[in-house]
């Protein structure tokens, strides 16, 4: 087995590929930070290599790290933008700089989008994940030199997440509470409002973005994909927009974990790491 690790910010998501497999059959295993000294009790199995993600910080990548070598004798190998980049070009000023979880998900995107027939006509595409910060990336085909099509990256907004934008408001306002409501088209009090306003922000930039992807490729419907624990707060808002604008746009197809497919996609059938 493969083990394959994406330690967000809040939690952390586990995920094995059998060997020959090329993708993953089953859903993440999702630990909480102070759960990671206790993984290898969670598995079943004893894996012969570790590949993992990491935007959690020193302290979550030492936790795991020492529950592996503990357990397993074995190093994580930790990857970022730096890898996979036969897979996938890179369009980042500073391509170093990009984040590795939305790089390894945009990786995992491609795996799913490959039969998405928009995708294949030449349409982009665009992942947005609503976690402790949103990220709204955008896949689109480039023609190179040579007269080949790749796949790239060529770019994508950072913005507060959902519920960063309900701490702000309530740290930062003498008269705000936390809000917890449900969105409303028309708001009558605070908790709504605040709720409303924040869904609204998300979807807003989710639909400009989408928009954009449109308009560079005229003609087609760029498929919308999203992941992340705040989807819930803003999937009826975005989705009410997104047919306002468009009324025959396909519905966001969800994804559970594109970091981790994105980590799949970096092992060969030896379970060797390929490098970009």
């Amino acid at each position: 087995m493969i083990l394959l690790i994406d330690a967000g910010n809040t939690r952390v998501k586990v995920a094995w590929l059998a060997p020959g497999a090329s993708g993953r059959d089953a859903p993440p295993l999702i630990l909480e930070h102070a759960e990671l000294p206790g993984l290898p009790a969670r598995l079943g199995f004893a894996p012969r290599r570790i590949l993992g993600s990491n935007v959690a910080g020193d302290g979550v990548r030492g936790a795991l790290e020492r529950a592996c070598r503990t357990a397993w004798g074995l190093p994580v190998r930790w990857h970022d933008a730096r890898d996979g980049h036969a897979l996938l070009l890179n369009g980042y000023r500073q391509p170093a700089q990009l984040g590795p979880d939305r790089w390894l998900g945009l990786l995992g995107l491609l795996r799913h989008v490959r039969d998405e027939p928009a995708w294949r006509a030449g349409a982009p595409c665009v992942l947005a994940s609503f976690g402790t910060a949103t990220t709204i990336d955008t896949l689109a085909w480039r023609t190179q030199d040579d007269g080949t099509r790749r796949p790239a990256f060529i770019g994508g907004l950072i913005l507060p997440g959902a519920a960063l934008m309900a701490r702000s408001l309530a740290q930062g306002t003498a008269g705000l509470p936390l809000a917890r409501g449900e969105p409303a088209d028309f708001p009558t009090d605070t908790d709504t409002a605040i709720a409303s306003g924040i869904a609204a922000a998300q979807a807003g930039a989710l639909l400009r973005q989408w928009r954009l992807a449109a308009d560079t490729c005229p003609g087609t419907r760029p498929p919308l994909f999203v992941s992340g624990g705040d989807w819930p707060r803003v999937q009826e808002e975005l989705t009410a927009a997104l047919a306002r604008t468009d009324p025959a746009a396909a519905r966001p197809h969800w994804l559970d974990s594109p970091v981790l497919d994105g980590l799949a996609s970096l092992a060969d059938p030896d379970g060797q790491a390929v490098a970009g």
